[in-house]
C-alpha cells in the first residue's frame, strides 16, 4: 500500500493520522503532530568543526525520526527533543553558506542561509587568464605559464613565468624582474637577460634569487638589483657530470631548495634522476642522491631510485621532501641521506611538482597532472586539500570543488593572523589565493 506524505515548507499542520500508534498523532507525547514545525535559532551559525544546535518547535523526541540537512548534506543527529536538535556537521560539507532543513512529523521547514561553514576558499589573486605577459594590477596583468613560486619577507611573490621572472606585491601588482618573451641564454641585467623555460625558484638570506633554467640545462642567479649570471651548467649542453660552475652538466633541471644553513643549493636534476648539490661559495656541483635509474626505490644516497625529481623543500630538522615528478610519488630524504616514500601514486601522469610545509610540519604538494593539491600530515596521512578534476569547472569557490587545472608552484604565509596559500594555476595563467573563510 502506498502512503502519501504531505510536506510543508512553512511547517504548517497536516491532518493527523487516526492511528494512535502513528508518530504523527497529536496524542503521541513524543511527537505532537499539531504543533507547527519551525526553526528559530542555529548555534553556532558559523564554524569549521564540532556540533550545531538547532532550536525550534515540532521536532521529534526520537532522533532517528528527524532528518537534518545542510543544503543537500545530511547531518548526523546526536540528540533530540521537541524543541532542540543537536547535530554533527556533515562530512565533506563545502565552504560557504548553507540552508538548514529539518524533516519531522511528515513536515519540513527550511531556514535559508542559516549556517556558514568555515573552510578553505579559492579566489583569483592575479592574472586575467589571457596571454601576453602584461605587467600591472592583478586584475589586468597576464602570464604565460606561471610555475615555481617563492615568497620574500615583505610578502612579495616571485614567480617563474616561462622565460621570465615576475614579481607580485602583496597588493597584487605584477612586474617583470628579469627575462623577456623570447627564449635564449643571456647573462645581463633585468629584462635584457634571457631564459628558456624556468621552472623553480628559491631565495637566499641575502635576497638573491636562484632559478632552474630547464631547457638551457643551467642554474641561474639573480641579484637584488636584477643582475643575472649562470652559476652552474652550460647553456645548450646536457649531461650528467659533476664539476665546478660551467664544467658541470645537468639534464632538464627542475626543482631547487636551499639548505637550512644557506650554504648549499640542491637541484632536482629531472632527466638524470638524481639530486645534485651546489656549494654556493665555490659553485662546486656534486651528486648526493639517486642512482640515475628510472625505477623508484628507497635507499641511502646514491643507492636510492628517484625518478624524475621535481621540486624540493627542507623542514626545520633538515629533512628534504622531494616531489618525484616522473614517478608520481612524494619522497623524503633524511639528513643522513636515507630516502623513503611517504605518499603518492605509481602513475607518472599525476606529476607531483612543488611542495610547501606549514608550521605544524604538514606537507602540501601540487599534483599538476591531477589538478589537485594534497596534504600529508607528519604521520603520512594523505588527504585532498584543494582542487577537483570533475564537475562544472568553477575556478573560484570552495577549495574542494574548484578546478585548478595545472597547479604548479605553492607558497604559504600569514596575513592578519590567517594562514594563506598562493598557488600558480599554470594552464589557466593565474595566481590563486586559498584562505579559510
Amino acid at each position: 500500500m502506498l502512503v502519501a506524505l504531505a510536506c510543508s515548507k512553512s511547517g504548517g499542520n497536516n491532518s493527523p493520522d487516526p492511528d494512535p500508534g502513528n508518530p504523527g498523532n497529536p496524542g503521541n507525547p513524543n511527537n505532537p503532530g499539531n504543533i507547527t514545525l519551525s526553526i528559530t535559532t542555529v548555534s553556532p551559525d558559523k564554524a569549521e568543526s564540532g556540533t550545531v544546535t538547532i532550536t525550534g518547535a515540532g521536532f521529534n523526541n526520537t532522533a532517528s525520526l528527524n532528518e537534518v540537512r545542510f543544503g543537500t548534506f545530511t547531518a548526523p543527529i546526536t540528540s533530540a527533543s521537541t524543541t532542540q536538535l543537536v547535530v554533527n556537521l556533515p562530512a565533506d560539507l563545502p565552504q560557504g553558506d548553507h540552508d538548514i532543513t529539518v524533516f519531522a512529523n511528515n513536515k519540513f521547514v527550511t531556514k535559508a542561509k542559516a549556517f556558514h561553514f568555515i573552510s578553505w576558499r579559492v579566489s583569483t589573486f592575479a592574472g586575467t587568464g589571457g596571454t601576453g605577459g602584461l605587467n600591472g594590477p592583478g586584475s589586468t596583468a597576464t602570464f604565460q605559464w606561471p610555475a615555481g613560486m617563492v615568497l620574500d619577507n615583505n610578502g612579495n611573490i616571485y614567480v617563474t613565468d616561462l622565460n621570465k621572472i615576475r614579481k607580485i606585491t602583496p597588493q597584487g601588482v605584477v612586474s617583470t624582474v628579469a627575462g623577456a618573451a623570447g627564449r635564449g641564454s643571456v647573462d645581463a641585467n633585468g629584462e635584457n637577460a634571457r631564459f628558456n623555460s624556468v621552472t623553480s625558484i628559491v631565495l637566499d638570506a641575502n635576497g638573491n634569487l636562484y632559478v632552474a633554467d630547464q631547457m638551457n640545462f643551467t642554474i641561474r642567479k639573480i641579484t637584488p638589483n636584477g643582475d643575472v649570471t649562470t652559476i652552474a651548467g652550460k647553456a645548450g649542453e646536457f649531461d650528467n657530470k659533476d664539476g665546478i660552475g660551467a664544467n658541470a652538466r645537468f639534464s632538464m633541471p627542475y626543482g631547487l631548495a636551499i639548505n637550512n644553513t644557506g650554504t648549499h643549493l640542491l637541484v632536482g636534476d629531472h632527466n638524470n634522476h638524481v639530486i645534485r648539490q651546489i656549494e654556493l661559495a665555490t659553485n662546486n656541483v656534486t651528486t648526493i642522491a639517486g642512482n640515475g635509474q628510472q625505477t623508484s626505490s628507497d635507499g641511502k644516497g646514491l643507492q636510492a631510485g628517484i625518478v624524475g625529481p621535481g621540486s624540493m623543500v627542507f623542514d626545520k630538522d633538515g629533512n628534504l621532501f622531494i616531489t618525484e615528478k616522473g614517478g608520481g610519488k612524494v619522497r623524503k630524504m633524511a639528513p643522513d641521506g636515507t630516502v623513503t616514500t611517504i605518499g603518492g601514486s605509481l602513475s607518472v601522469n599525476f606529476m607531483p611538482t612543488h611542495a610547501v610545509l606549514d608550521e605544524d610540519k604538514n606537507l602540501y604538494v601540487t599534483y599538476s597532472g591531477m589538478g589537485k593539491i594534497k596534504k600529508y600530515t607528519p604521520a603520512g596521512v594523505e588527504s585532498n586539500f584543494a582542487g577537483n578534476n570533475t564537475g562544472t569547472g568553477e575556478e573560484e569557490g570552495p577549495a574542494q570543488t574548484v578546478f585548478i587545472t595545472r597547479p604548479e608552484g605553492i607558497v604559504i604565509t600569514k596575513e592578519n593572523g590567517k594562514t594563506v596559500f598562493y598557488v600558480s594555476d599554470a594552464f589557466n595563467k593565474k595566481i590563486k589565493k586559498i584562505v579559510k573563510e
